[in-house]
């Protein structure tokens, strides 16, 4: 196992090269100058070069040719790409263009942000998605099995935009019930600790801030739950139909086990692998920021500021933060892959 684990983080290390490589070079593709957007239309020529100069904009993006054909082979790799390879290696992300705020200070803020959502979404997604597969799968072709994929295939089409505008209207203006965006109420208070506002209520018993930050809460975590909870309760229930064919739980039948032992400790462990994989990948993708939702609820989090760094051409913060999403997908991918041999005794990992 941990040979097997050491493997899968050395192979993390080209993954995350090739990241950077893709990065860059579709970042350069997009049509305009950082110098020009940060400083503006009317910026002087001379205000625009000395901006490139100083960040390293008036530099060849992968590899200078000019320098290789004079002989200069250190001015031959003295590009804008392995710079920031350089930066990397000293784990330096740099600083944004337009704020000149180190990238790595600005994730520890945004990251626990989307952290916080990612993760109340993945247990609603759960804790209903989980037993609505169980029991559609139990009951099949019933009426309940019927609704219960009808409203998965809901959750899978309907547009995330859509359903947060509508959370907005209905609970957050007609009703009044819920905050309709951002992460605390601005007449909170909180002495945050780790940017974690559930952890650091907690921490400082600041019930009224828990509440609050509860409620900013549920109306993104619903709306970024719905697709994860659709896929999860669609594979959980092709997974249990599986399992439930088999010859041993034909067998627990026949032995006179009850039917609730049968699925819970027969078919449900047994069919738990590949609704772990979705889970493990769902986990993934909400981590790596919801764009649409954080956006929408003006939720502080890496989503939302990526976007707009892309809007700005703010190249530091692009790469950090899709560096950092690659990192999440292969921690995820990960613990997945660790987690079967857990969940499953016969799987072992050479």
């Amino acid at each position: 196992m941990t040979r097997y684990i050491l493997r899968r983080i050395i192979t993390v290390i080209p993954t995350l090269i090739g990241v950077t490589f893709v990065v860059f070079m579709f970042q350069r593709l997009i049509p305009g100058d950082p110098a020009v957007a940060m400083l503006g239309e009317h910026a002087t020529q001379e205000n625009v070069e000395r901006i490139r100069e100083q960040f390293g904009l008036n530099r060849p993006v992968f590899l200078d040719r000019e320098a290789l054909a004079a002989g200069d082979l250190a001015g031959f790799f003295d590009t804008q790409y392995f710079r920031y390879m350089a930066r990397l290696l000293r784990l330096d992300m740099g600083s944004s263009i337009h704020r000149r705020i180190p990238v790595a200070e600005t994730l520890k803020i945004r990251f626990p942000a989307t952290m916080e959502l990612a993760i109340f979404s993945m247990l609603i997604a759960i804790l209903i998605g989980i037993p609505a597969g169980i029991a559609s799968a139990a009951r099949r072709n019933s009426a309940l099995d019927a609704t219960t994929m009808v409203g998965s295939l809901m959750g899978v089409s309907m547009p995330i935009f859509w359903l947060g505008i509508m959370e907005i209207m209905i609970f957050a203006v007609y009703l009044n019930w819920l905050p309709a965006g951002g992460r605390l109420d601005p007449s909170t208070q909180l002495e945050l600790r780790s940017n974690f506002v559930i952890i650091d209520s907690l921490l400082t018993g600041n019930i009224p801030a828990l509440i609050d930050a509860l409620q900013h809460l549920i109306l993104p975590g619903i709306a970024l739950a719905t697709i994860p909870m659709a896929i999860i309760a669609r594979m959980t229930r092709s997974s249990m139909l599986d399992v439930l064919q088999e010859d041993y739980v034909r067998t627990a039948h026949a032995k006179g086990v009850s039917e609730r032992v049968v699925l819970f400790r027969h078919a449900l462990k047994n069919a738990f692998l590949p609704v772990i994989t979705v889970i493990g990948l769902q986990m993934g993708a909400l981590l790596s920021g919801a764009v649409l939702t954080e956006t929408i609820f003006s939720w502080p989090g890496i989503g939302k500021w990526v976007y707009d760094a892309i809007l700005g051409r703010d190249y530091p913060i692009v790469q950090g933060g899709t560096l950092l999403i690659a990192m999440i997908y292969v921690v995820a991918n990960l613990l997945v892959d660790i987690s079967y041999s857990f969940l499953d005794p016969r799987i072992h990992y050479d």
